[in-house]
């Protein structure tokens, strides 16, 4: 967990949150709800994407955090 993926079925990067039942769900670096994705949909984030990450990252405080 806690890994950037980019979902390819939508186009988006997100940082993976949880993995369960045959699902991924991932969340926007700058926070955000999640969305669910089939693991055959999520690949390795570009090193580019990383960096925007980061960035989005440092202009929320942090990293986003699981709702209760």
């Amino acid at each position: 967990m806690g890994e950037l993926a980019f979902d390819a079925r939508r186009g988006r990067v997100g940082i993976v949150m949880d993995a369960q039942g045959g699902r991924v769900y991932l969340r926007r670096p700058e926070g955000g709800r999640e969305w669910e994705v089939s693991p055959e949909d999520v690949l390795p984030a570009p090193a580019t994407d990383h960096r925007a990450a980061l960035t989005a990252r440092r202009g929320t405080g942090g990293a986003p955090r699981r709702p209760l």
